[in-house]
């Protein structure tokens, strides 16, 4: 920690501290491991540190502690906060700190009771919450206390050595190493629920490439990527760092963005070959009318031919936007323009908007991970939730001294689901009703939706996975969705479907949240949705031990699913994130036939013992549910609450012990008999 901002001795910070008497070894540690620090600051002398007794004690003795301080330490424990000296000096500390003219820096040494007190809200070192006699590795604490005193000083350097603009001003904390001038910033200039960020802009991984494409004369450039990663954002900070120099001061004037959702934007559109000039950005490329994106596609085409100096093109568009640009023209001319896919952003992404977001504000998020987790992977909800966390702790602007942000994720949800509701809920009730009660391909598509990362279904590959359904989708895009857009035309405000292509897109990630956290079972019972009959449903029990024999069942059964018989389920078509358990019991509620494959090991396992089968023997009792077990290896079958359902196989003769030719017999005349149960099933 060596290299003093400060050449001159009187320049140096002073740092004082307050502490209990009872707590002068902690400050004696943290004196030696302070004197690292000797180039930086100044310690008052050990015997003023110490508090006076109370009869002893006087307010200027404290006020020459607090008013001379540049950096303040405060060891606290709960016989700081009995003493007459902190009902005396903490007020008009904070109070110093608040004004930005000095810095204060809580240090937990014991267990306390910080309810209530103004000592509540800031963050305590060390930052994992333990106090000092609590810690098995007191030094590495001590450590990471000095190290956090250092950046404050050093901060607080910079800012001493900056000229001001008046003799009169504060030296508050500059929060950026920006050319920006602002010092303070508002909690909605930081996380920004609407609108472009500035303060917690992250730049993607191919930054630097797409300011070298937008400087490039008369190459295009096309973008794609799920709505909330921060598309539009990127190509506007890059033109704003390029300035002027890189691109000229005619073209930098001549930059205008252009939005497919904007009625008089797209007007604009039809006649672009005829007014283009500089930079022009179509955003949401992938909302305009085929007819004109073929006209836009020859026009790039054109642009990449003659690569005119004065123009240039920038498409921003979802997942396929580039590729429909490159089967559309030569290849040749698909090397003259510039393709950039921008997937969902990386945890290490998120973490650093939100660690811009703590600098900005002076605070620090309790809950980081978490937080990393529920925004999966988007920046639009990350600054959503950040900004609620932080307004719960009433940071409203940056601090003065640092605050810790407590973990409310559930209060946070909770709020914007509130939120939510009002914006998306009406048009996500209308898309749910789309095709009358017995149709219940529109539930289907919002609970596929609400699972995928990037907000896009392409119902080709839908088709392809789930065959049983291609019917169902087909009569969606060719039917439902036209007369959904004719009745209700708001709900095009949130959903986007292209039948030509076969894409659903959700534009807004916090759509995605919304429908994340909705109850799908209450969604459809509120449309009017009747329940989809049992028997298209065919439930899959197994143990992970045995998921050899679920692969090679499904192989047999693939042929039948694939003529729409019926739907073959198990856990493995859980998504990623996905509310596993509540998955399984609505899938379970779904079954009319439900196949056991039953070993020593499932009859050994808790969980399926305990919670899936007392679940599936009550839907053979309740709701009629054909329960088929399925003997895979030696077991006690017959002492098995399964014993009284027929089984597929003889328990006699398990499908282990029998040869790979005799499996394979003994598996086809399983899948008959499962597709016999359907069928009796459906009568």
């Amino acid at each position: 920690m060596d290299g003093s901002p400060f050449q001159n001795p009187e320049e140096k910070l002073t740092l004082s501290a307050l502490y209990a008497p009872a707590d002068h070894r902690y400050f004696s540690r943290l004196e030696r491991h302070l004197s690292a620090l000797q180039s930086l600051v100044k310690l008052r002398s050990p015997e003023d540190f110490r508090f006076l007794p109370p009869s002893l004690g006087s307010w200027s003795w404290l006020s020459s502690h607090i008013e001379d301080a540049d950096v303040l330490v405060l060891l606290v424990s709960p016989d700081l906060l009995a003493s007459q000296a902190y009902e005396a000096a903490i007020p008009r500390a904070i109070e110093r700190a608040r004004q930005g003219e000095m810095r204060l820096i809580p240090i937990l040494v014991r267990s306390t009771a910080l309810e209530e007190t103004p000592l509540a809200a800031l963050q305590m070192l060390p930052r994992a919450g333990r106090p000092l006699s609590q810690q098995m590795d007191r030094d590495e604490s001590f450590h990471e206390i000095v190290r956090e005193i250092h950046r404050v000083c050093e901060e607080l350097g910079r800012q001493r050595r900056a000229p001001q603009s008046s003799p009169n001003e504060s030296r508050p904390r500059r929060l950026t190493e920006s050319s920006s001038s602002r010092i303070n910033y508002r909690l909605d200039e930081v996380f920004k629920r609407a609108g472009l960020p500035t303060v917690t802009f992250v730049p993607p991984p191919n930054f630097e490439r797409l300011k070298l494409a937008l400087i490039e004369p008369g190459r295009g450039v096309v973008i794609e990527g799920p709505s909330g990663i921060g598309k539009t954002t990127a190509v506007r900070e890059a033109i704003n760092e390029l300035g002027e120099w890189e691109l000229g001061s005619e073209q930098q004037q001549a930059i205008k963005l252009l939005s497919a959702r904007a009625p008089a934007d797209r007007e604009q559109l039809r006649t672009l070959p005829e007014w283009h000039h500089g930079v022009v950005i179509i955003d949401d490329f992938h909302r305009l009318e085929p007819s004109l994106r073929q006209e836009l596609i020859d026009y790039l085409k054109l642009l990449a031919d003659t690569q005119p100096e004065d123009r240039k093109l920038v498409i921003i568009g979802i997942p396929g936007t580039g590729q429909s640009f490159i089967s559309a023209i030569a290849f040749d001319t698909a090397t003259r323009f510039d393709h950039f896919k921008m997937g969902r952003v990386s945890d290490r992404e998120i973490l650093q908007l939100i660690e811009q977001g703590e600098q900005a504000l002076n605070v620090t998020f309790e809950s980081k991970d978490d937080i990393i987790r529920l925004v999966d992977g988007s920046f639009v909800l990350a600054q959503f939730i950040c900004y609620l966390l932080c307004s719960y702790s009433k940071v409203i602007q940056t601090q003065p001294f640092p605050v810790a942000i407590r973990s409310r994720l559930t209060e946070a949800i909770q709020d914007m689901m509130g939120t939510l509701e009002m914006k998306f809920g009406q048009a996500i009730r209308h898309f749910a009703a789309a095709g009358g009660p017995y149709d219940q391909t529109s539930l289907y598509l919002l609970e596929e939706l609400s699972q995928n990362r990037e907000g896009v279904l392409w119902l080709s590959l839908l088709r392809q996975e789930e065959p049983g359904r291609a019917e169902d989708l087909k009569r969606f895009l060719n039917l439902s969705w036209p007369q959904l857009r004719t009745s209700h035309p708001e709900v095009q405000d949130h959903l986007f479907c292209d039948p030509s292509v076969g894409v659903l897109l959700a534009e807004d990630p916090t759509l995605i949240f919304y429908l994340r956290h909705c109850r799908f079972d209450l969604l459809a019972r509120e449309v009017g949705k009747r329940p989809v009959p049992s028997r298209q449903r065919v439930f899959i029990c197994y143990t992970r031990e045995d998921r050899e024999w679920l692969e090679r069942l499904r192989t047999h059964l693939a042929p039948i699913e694939r003529q729409g018989t019926f739907d073959v389920w198990d856990d493995t078509l859980i998504s990623a994130g996905s509310r596993w358990e509540e998955k399984l019991e609505d899938a379970i509620a779904r079954a009319g036939v439900a196949v056991v494959l039953v070993s020593a090991k499932l009859l050994a396992s808790d969980f399926i013992m305990t919670r899936q089968l007392p679940k599936l023997l009550d839907r053979a009792r309740l709701a009629g549910t054909l329960i088929i077990p399925i003997v895979v290896s030696p077991c006690l079958f017959e002492e098995s609450e399964l014993h009284g359902f027929e089984p597929a196989n003889d328990p006699r003769k398990p499908l282990a012990l029998l040869s790979k030719p005799a499996q394979q017999l003994a598996l086809t005349d399983i899948a008959r008999r499962i597709t016999a149960a359907v069928t009796a099933q459906s009568e």
